[in-house]
């Protein structure tokens, strides 16, 4: 019951950092840790390497693997309709 949990720091952002408390509950930090297992396992990466983006690069903001780490992201939070 005492027990104290060292928050956890995101890799991909190192001013992020989680903390586990009963009274401020949120599914965000889900998300986070989500984004460190993608980042983990380079599955994004994998995923756009196999994909073609036959936009103009000069005009591109967002790169592939950067829009397809929000498309599953976005999913797993249950944001399926991307009008949120």
């Amino acid at each position: 019951m005492g027990e104290t949990l060292r928050p956890v720091t995101a890799g991909f952002n190192r001013s992020l950092s989680i903390e586990t408390r009963a009274e401020r509950l949120t599914g965000d930090p889900g998300a986070v840790l989500l984004r460190e297992a993608l980042d983990a396992t380079g599955i994004i990466g994998w995923m756009a390497a196999r994909m073609k983006d036959s936009r103009r690069q000069a005009d591109v903001v967002h790169d592939l693997p950067s829009l397809l780490r929000t498309m599953v992201l976005l999913v797993a939070q249950g944001w399926q309709d991307h009008d949120d």
